[in-house]
């Protein structure tokens, strides 16, 4: 494929179908939307920008169709790569844009971290730290990256677009949550890259893909969104005690109290008229209310009596199995408690101007119950068992063994002083996110792990025909599942050679 034909693919898989295929007049194209049964023509808009200094003053093309913008990115430095319902212009002449307002989004997307040096000598200089933040460090792989003036833009195309709807007391319960999940990604790059923009618009103007910019893609890397905010929940719960942790701040005895005895507790779980809805629904009220049980600590079966009962006061509820699976996720150990970013949301989506202000007078500022640390608690959390594994394998794996560990879980378990069914549950969880690799062993030979990140980092270190024989000594190890052939897309360079290899998708990261 060649440079332009891989620009057109990413700018055809960000923009899903929110634009008209062809342009309304003058098309090249052979309309055939109208005789295809089922094909939606939506009626999207966004803006081209020909260079930044355009940008900064609004100067630029509104654009309705994917073939206007093949016609014209590689022209253009920067658009809006999430759609509005509809764009104008301000002067005759139909050069400065307006409408470009998360207040006027159609459908969201992607989410773009954007990162930001110096000068392009020092981007280029980054550039590894950067690849190993996107590939190593975070859970989801990003399916593009480009190259700006002096820093990269890295995108998050979501496998469904985001569909914006207002809510009936004029809420857009869509965007809010994709803003919080895109402030997590932002100050999730910001721990380890200084360079991170986190003050940027989130459904902003960002570089366009063109052929000279594109760094990586792969456009099979796409992610969920339901799968991005539940990370989006528990990265910044894990923030929220951390600072806690950091502060010290000290806490009385008598002014905390249970987050069930709260008063917005009390105002979401007498709310009947709670319906489906994209970011903040009834999955998202009922997991928000199962945390709080959980940190305060009720019993499952009580929380499900509870949450049973508000389910069915609700006029349009769920399904019984819905309400237990979203109590199981509750109370697995992941997270720790319910988020005060999130309780807002749901109070602002769902309850009354009036009520929500008496509410969060009556509500104290020691609300959130803070986790003791570790050393004084008797039980740990499933990240934080994750965390010894992922350590344990880290600091025993060597080159002698082709970068993996043999040993049992009878042995970790013992080491690591975790029961077998703890540890079972949390080896799972690294596995099916893709960030542990696992071969069982046969007869008397002990099952072998490794971590992607040592595997990666090994891998990026080889020269390119070291990392081929690397890679297919490593096959005979592994069955040549998703995961593995995915590392070998990533540990290759664009060798004319190498392009056979499938590229693949990391089982459950989006």
């Amino acid at each position: 494929m060649s440079a332009m034909e891989t620009a057109q693919q990413a700018i055809d898989l960000i923009l899903h179908q929110g634009l008209r295929e062809t342009k309304a007049r003058h098309s090249n194209v052979l309309k055939l939307e109208k005789t295809i049964p089922g094909k939606q023509n939506k009626h999207g808009a966004i803006a081209m920008y020909r260079s930044k200094a355009q940008m900064a003053k609004s100067w630029g093309t509104i654009y309705t169709s994917k073939e206007a913008v093949y016609d014209n990115y590689a022209t253009s430095t920067h658009w809006t790569p999430n759609v509005f319902n509809y764009l104008t212009y301000t002067d005759a002449a139909k050069h400065y844009v307006k409408g470009a307002k998360e207040q006027n989004l159609s459908q969201i997307n992607t989410l773009v971290v954007d990162v930001d040096y110096r000068d392009a000598e020092e981007r280029q200089a980054k550039f590894a730290e950067v690849w190993d933040t996107a590939m190593l460090d975070v859970q989801f792989m990003p399916t593009l990256i480009l190259a700006t003036q002096k820093g990269y833009h890295i995108y998050y195309v979501f496998d469904e677009p985001v569909f914006v709807r207002r809510h009936a007391n004029g809420k857009l319960p869509a965007v809010r949550a994709a803003k919080a999940i895109a402030k997590s990604l932002k100050d999730f790059y910001a721990q380890k890259l200084p360079a991170v923009d986190v003050t940027c618009n989130s459904f902003g103007i960002f570089r366009v893909p063109r052929p000279d910019n594109i760094e990586y893609f792969e456009p099979k890397m796409t992610v969920d969104f339901q799968a991005l905010m539940t990370w989006s929940i528990n990265f910044a719960n894990d923030q929220r005690v951390a600072k806690s942790n950091q502060t010290k701040r000290p806490v009385k005895t008598r002014g905390v109290r249970r987050q069930i005895d709260q008063p917005w507790f009390q105002a979401l779980i007498n709310q009947t008229d709670i319906d489906q809805n994209v970011g903040y629904g009834r999955h998202n009220t009922i997991f928000t209310l199962a945390l709080a049980c959980y940190s305060s600590n009720v019993s499952q079966a009580q929380c499900f009596d509870i949450l049973d009962e508000f389910n069915s006061n609700l006029n349009h509820p769920l399904a019984t199995q819905h309400v237990q699976k979203v109590i199981n996720d509750a109370y697995s150990g992941q997270f720790h408690a319910a988020s005060r970013e999130y309780v807002n949301a749901l109070l602002e989506t769902w309850v009354p101007d009036a009520d929500r202000r008496v509410y969060l007078q009556r509500s104290q500022t020691t609300w959130y119950k803070y986790a003791k640390p570790r050393t004084e608690r008797v039980n740990s959390h499933v990240n934080e068992w994750q965390a010894d594994l992922m350590a344990y394998f880290n600091q025993r794996t060597s080159q002698d063994n082709n970068w993996f560990t043999r040993t049992s879980l009878r042995h970790i378990s013992k080491e690591l002083n975790i029961c077998l069914g703890s540890l079972t549950k949390a080896l799972k969880e690294l596995i099916d996110q893709g960030l542990v690799y696992r071969e069982k062993g046969h007869g008397r030979q002990a099952t072998m792990f490794a971590t992607r990140s040592n595997l990666l980092q090994h891998a990026m270190a080889l020269k390119q025909a070291q990392r081929l024989n690397y890679w297919l000594m490593v096959a005979r190890f592994l069955d040549p599942t998703e995961q593995l052939l995915a590392l070998q897309r990533f540990s290759l360079t664009s060798d004319p050679n190498t392009t056979e290899f499938e590229q693949l998708r990391l089982v459950d990261t989006g």
